[in-house]
């Protein structure tokens, strides 16, 4: 009993649920939009040929329908995939809608192909469509293909007892449909299974890539993964050293010089944000601050020396102290972040080379 559990009821992993939600309803879409132009000929060839009494009878009614409510779920799914309506939920109604019509219209037109001593192939072309490419939990399947079947063995049965229906070829049909969509969801899972596996792994390596571990700010090979500038924005750039910093490798050696590198950096989280802070390189450290005024950037500059100038690190006596250089402008691009980098480093050289002058 449990393994039959576990396979009717999977256990549910948000992100994985949600490349399904994103699976079934790109499939639905394209599967609508084939609907409506397929349908549309149909009702069209079928009004031409009734034009001199344009008898709007059940057919054209049903074509009619099928094709609005085609429309409705490629616009619905459109604007799901556009991240314009989301959740699982609306998936869901989205999808068992879109079924709950395509079924219907499936057993309409083989019941009128049976009436005409014709094949019921389309019912069955359907419902392999439906369990092929929408892909919902085991048991929903399960209901899906056994109420349907039953619905439609019912209505045939019900017009002169099922006589054209091979009964024992219905039943297997059926089976096969059922294993079908079983192995069809569970390759699907694990298709998503291993790209969600995937995903997490690449995260977690662009992560450790992007991040320096001894401060733990972000790297200067993080600045790569700065989002586009969509629109005009006013950026302010520091970029700063610590005050004689090879002084403390020599006087205390490199672990205590290390130690004054995190130091420096928990001050620096103290006033900026983790994702505007980045270790440049050797004592060299960036910030990079997106729509604050010159004045209050330079205000929480002030802020970070300042408590720096009271942390104390065992056994050394000297303070630790910062020098920046400071570039603001209103960026339009990514790419005028970068001049504004190079520039607060030019000016940071430029009170570097006055500082060793002095000295």
């Amino acid at each position: 009993m449990k393994k039959i559990k576990n396979v009717l009821f999977p256990e549910r992993n948000e992100e994985i649920y949600n490349l399904f939600d994103h699976s079934n309803m790109a499939s639905l879409r394209v599967m609508s939009l084939l609907t409506v132009a397929i349908e549309s000929v149909s009702l069209i060839h079928l009004l031409f040929h009734n034009v001199d009494y344009l008898n709007f009878d059940l057919t054209v009614i049903i074509l009619t329908a099928i094709i609005v409510i085609n429309l409705i779920t490629a616009i619905s799914t459109d604007l799901f995939l556009k991240k314009r309506i989301k959740g699982h939920n609306i998936a869901v109604i989205i999808a068992v809608f879109t079924i709950t019509a395509m079924t219907c219209f499936a057993m309409f037109v083989s019941y009128m192909n049976y009436i005409a001593g014709r094949q019921i192939i389309i019912f069955y072309a359907v419902t392999v469509c439906l369990i092929s490419f929408i892909h919902i939990t085991p048991l929903f399947q399960l209901i899906f293909i056994l109420v349907e079947h039953s619905i439609f063995y019912a209505i045939l049965y019900n017009y002169d007892g099922a006589k054209g229906v091979i009964v024992p070829n219905v039943i297997i049909y059926m089976l096969i449909i059922l294993v079908a969509s079983q192995i069809s969801f569970y390759r699907v899972l694990n298709f998503a299974s291993s790209t969600y596996t995937a995903k997490v792994m690449a995260e977690e390596f662009a992560l450790k890539s992007s991040q320096d571990q001894l401060t733990g700010l972000m790297n200067r090979y993080a600045l790569d993964n700065i989002p586009n500038i969509e629109n005009p924005v006013r950026c302010q750039i520091a970029m700063s050293d610590i005050d004689h910093f090879k002084v403390f490798n020599e006087k205390y050696g490199h672990i205590k010089g290390d130690e004054v590198l995190k130091a420096t950096a928990s001050a620096l989280l103290d006033v900026f944000r983790k994702k505007d802070c980045y270790r440049y390189g050797g004592d060299e450290f960036l910030i990079v601050a997106i729509n604050l005024t010159e004045d209050t950037f330079r205000d929480r500059l002030a802020l970070w020396e300042k408590k720096l100038s009271v942390t104390r690190i065992e056994n050394i006596d000297e303070p630790v102290k910062v020098n920046f250089g400071v570039a603001s402008g209103i960026i339009h691009n990514k790419e005028e972040i970068f001049k504004l980098i190079k520039e607060a480093d030019e000016k940071l050289n430029t009170i570097k080379s006055m500082r060793n002058h002095s000295s």
